[in-house]
This record gives structure tokens, C-alpha cells and sequence, in this order.
């Protein structure tokens, strides 16, 4: 895994995602099966996800939440998706990442709307960057965002979002010194958050 992709692992754990990283998107060729794209990043955030520390009374009053980043976080209640590309460059999406194949791999590995959906979804990507879901029970929905993650301005773009790695970095450094003090008995697992985590325990 690349330095910029890890980076961007350890933020979204950090705002309460689970997320796989380069999933290979392979489709059948008159050679074979070959694998045309990966996804650099798939993560699935559950709207009342967060990372608490319990406090010394029996139940919640007094446990502390840490913060999460209210420019990644939607506000919608909604099940959140982002489907990833990571730059060190200037922040943009592979046109393989915005194949109907590419982005039909990523909803059907999140697995959250039957097929019968997917088509649709995949035509919302492709026009506006993000499109909404509903469960097989019609209740649950889900968004699903197209997000690039590198060099420039955050913001809106023609079919996708624009999330800095500056915006990315500044919340993981300023949350490893916040929560310092709560988090130093712990060894973080990523890689990126594990060498910042360390470099702030020796200092």
C-alpha cells in the first residue's frame, strides 16, 4: 500500500469507517481474466459510528467521544460509501475508476442493494458523483460518494469531490495531539497512525 493511501485509511478509521483498500476489479477479456483497475480505497460508515473511551462510572455519562471531521461526516443519517481515488499529485479520478465495471465491483462488494438497483446507481456515479441506495426492505438507505483525495482545493468537481491530503493529514496530526494523553497505552495498529503515534511517545 502506497504512503498516500495508508494516510487515507488511518483518517477515515479515525471518522469511524471500515474500508478496503486496492480491490482489484477484474472482468473477462477474449485473453482471459484480467484485471483492468483497482479501487483504492471502498469504505462504509454507519451514521451513529463513533470511537468512545469509557469513563470510571458504570454506563455513558461520563465516556469521552472523540471527535470526528465534519467535512468528511454527511448529515443525512444515511448509511455513507465512498469510493476512492488517492493522488500525490493533483487530486483526480481515473477514468477506469468511473467504468460502469469499476463502480459496479465497488456496490456489489459492499453488497448493500440488490442488483436489480445497481444499474441506476452506477448511471448516478457516472453523471453526478454520488447516488442513494435502499435496502432489499426498502427502509435502510445508503449514500454513495465518488471522492479524490490528493493535491488542491476541497470541494465540489464535475462528478466527484475533492477531500485535500493537506485537509487529511492536518485532522490526524491534530487529533494524535488531542487525544495523546488517551491514546498512549495503545499501540495503533496502520501504519501511518502507528509512526505518528510512536514519534509522539518518544518525544
Amino acid at each position: 500500500m502506497n504512503a498516500g493511501v495508508d494516510l487515507v485509511q488511518a483518517y477515515l478509521h479515525l471518522n469511524g469507517y471500515f474500508t478496503i483498500t486496492e480491490l482489484p476489479v477484474i472482468r473477462e477479456t477474449r485473453r482471459g481474466y484480467e484485471e483492468v483497475t483497482d479501487l483504492d480505497i471502498l469504505a462504509v460508515r454507519f451514521p451513529w459510528a463513533a470511537f468512545t473511551i469509557p469513563g470510571g462510572n458504570p454506563g455513558p455519562e461520563d465516556d469521552l467521544s472523540l471527535a470526528l471531521d465534519q467535512a468528511l461526516i454527511p448529515a443525512n443519517g444515511l448509511v455513507d460509501v465512498i469510493i476512492g481515488e488517492v493522488k500525490a499529485g493533483k487530486a483526480r479520478i481515473n477514468e477506469r475508476l468511473r467504468s460502469r465495471d469499476a463502480l459496479l465491483t465497488a456496490l456489489r462488494r459492499v453488497g448493500f442493494a440488490p442488483d436489480v438497483q445497481l444499474a441506476d446507481g452506477v448511471e448516478d456515479l457516472l453523471r453526478r458523483g454520488r447516488t442513494e441506495l435502499s435496502g432489499s426492505d426498502g427502509q435502510a438507505r445508503c449514500q454513495v460518494r465518488i471522492l479524490a483525495f490528493g493535491e488542491g482545493q476541497s470541494g465540489p468537481r464535475s462528478g466527484y469531490h475533492v477531500l485535500s491530503l493537506k485537509h487529511v493529514a492536518g485532522f490526524v496530526e491534530r487529533y494524535l495531539d488531542r487525544y495523546h494523553r488517551v491514546l498512549k497505552p495503545s499501540d495503533l495498529p496502520e501504519s501511518a497512525l502507528g509512526i505518528l503515534h510512536l514519534l509522539r511517545k518518544v518525544r
